[in-house]
């Protein structure tokens, strides 16, 4: 460890960590190829070879970092002596992998369409039956917040709408597991709890799932990660407020539930040492959001809020729709259930235990989890951390539908972010993980493992 700076690793310490995870991506790789032939596919993934030439790469740059006598030599060498390169490789690796398990391109892919609106100056779409909207003035319009389609306008604007959002999916995924790796670093873990934990935030999670499905839905939830974990990655580092608002705000015009941790992350930045004069900077960032939000929904609705969801629930041949709106306290219990207690349905075939269409609890897909109660609650990043995470599911814990069709708790994605800070908060060594954290953690890898492939390859129960 480098002295005075928490989590980061002397230069051979970096260098063969760097070298082990690109070896890592390259294996996998391989191993795509060798089975993609099985797959009926002709050739590996796009995703998967990009991975593939990244990590040969990177490979080379620290070969040549060794060598003195290379121009550039030196500055490779600071470069992979920094966190970046860790950072990079483990976004390379995750990349890798979630191309290799990435579903068949998505033919709901409503953030596409609203993207190609949006290239073409206005904000209504042609949207296919199958696909949720409400029309209005005789436009159809779909219920997403903007941002996700903001992120696909770049590949939009190239691809049109054979835009594969499974492919732009698996990239922010494969970003998310990078992003959350540094954020892990930020905490001070030591390199083994960085490795477990972001195993467990990859592969141990639904995350793994959602971002390579890339559904509508998903995408969208998805698309909210990142945001969320840059925030609190400045909240453990610098802690600068207007970074944070804007990452913050970037989450919340994703989903707008995170809009709802707002509060949560200006006392974050209080009780990381920021003045009421600092957490005023933040104000021009939150009103610019506010300004994207209602100017969309002008433009949508001719209304400064987003009726979208209500319009959808209350039309006449939803056979969900009940009086009361959307919203409605009368879900709760039903919305808690699926969190924490809904299980697995039982099949007369083979794998016998299969996820059922309706979800599955929390803990009965990654129930490391449960780790995210171990942190002191008289400290106050863990208590603000909570506070996020239940101020940003009031939304989702009173909505009519649970998120089905789905595997686990699809809703709860959003706030894996803060949980996942909580988890690392409460190890009791921050080197390294205990006992009680790797078995969780190996049994989450195994639920959301089974879960995932009993879903694609099989189907729900």
């Amino acid at each position: 460890m480098t002295p005075g700076v928490p989590g980061s690793l002397d230069t051979s310490s970096s260098l063969r960590l760097v070298r082990a995870l690109l070896i890592v991506a390259i294996v996998l790789a391989t191993a795509d190829a060798l089975v993609a032939p099985l797959a009926h596919a002709a050739f590996p993934s796009p995703i998967v070879i990009s991975g593939a030439i990244l990590a040969l790469a990177g490979l080379a740059s620290t070969l040549l970092a060794t060598m003195p006598a290379v121009p550039g030599s030196r500055l490779l060498d600071r470069f992979v002596a920094s966190d970046h390169a860790a950072t990079f490789a483990i976004f390379t690796v995750a990349l890798v992998l979630f191309g290799a398990t990435a579903a068949p391109q998505t033919p709901f892919n409503e953030p596409v369409r609203q993207a190609f609106a949006f290239l073409h100056g206005h904000a209504f779409v042609d949207a296919p039956p199958y696909m949720e909207h409400v029309v209005v003035d005789g436009r159809s319009y779909l219920l997403h917040p903007p941002l996700s389609a903001i992120l696909l306008m770049p590949a939009v604007a190239i691809w049109g709408l054979a835009t594969n959002q499974t492919a732009v999916s698996v990239v922010l995924g494969a970003i998310s597991v990078a992003l959350a790796w540094r954020m892990l670093t930020r905490i001070g873990l030591g390199l083994s709890a960085r490795l477990w934990l972001t195993a467990f935030f990859a592969l141990g999670t639904t995350f793994w799932y959602e971002a390579t499905l890339g559904n509508s839905w998903d995408f969208v939830l998805a698309a909210s990660i990142p945001f969320t974990l840059a925030a609190l990655d400045e909240i453990f580092a610098s802690a600068r407020p207007i970074p944070v608002a804007i990452f913050a705000g970037l989450a919340a015009l994703a989903r707008y539930d995170l809009v709802l941790a707002w509060p949560a992350y200006l006392l974050m930045l209080a009780a990381r040492g920021r003045t009421l004069r600092d957490l005023a900077r933040t104000i021009p960032v939150f009103a610019a959001v506010a300004i994207v939000f209602v100017a969309f929904n002008r433009v949508r609705y001719g209304t400064p809020t987003d009726i979208g969801l209500w319009l959808w629930y209350s039309h006449d041949h939803y056979r969900f729709s009940r009086p009361g709106g959307p919203f409605a306290l009368r879900d709760l219990p039903f919305n808690l259930y699926t969190a924490l207690f809904m299980a697995p349905a039982f099949t007369d075939s083979f794998p016998w235990i299969r996820p059922q269409m309706m979800g599955q609890a929390l803990i009965l897909t990654s129930p490391a989890f449960l780790l995210a109660l171990r942190p002191s609650f008289l400290k106050p990043l863990p208590i603000l951390l909570a506070l996020a995470t239940v101020l940003t599911m009031g939304p989702g814990l009173t909505v009519y539908a649970n998120g089905f069709a789905q595997f686990g708790a699809r809703y709860w994605l959003q706030v894996y972010p803060f949980m996942l800070a909580l988890i690392a908060l409460g190890l009791p060594d921050r080197e390294s993980p205990d006992q009680l954290t790797m078995i969780l953690v190996a049994a989450s890898i195994l639920f959301a493992a089974s879960g995932m492939w009993t879903v694609r390859l099989l189907g729900f129960g």
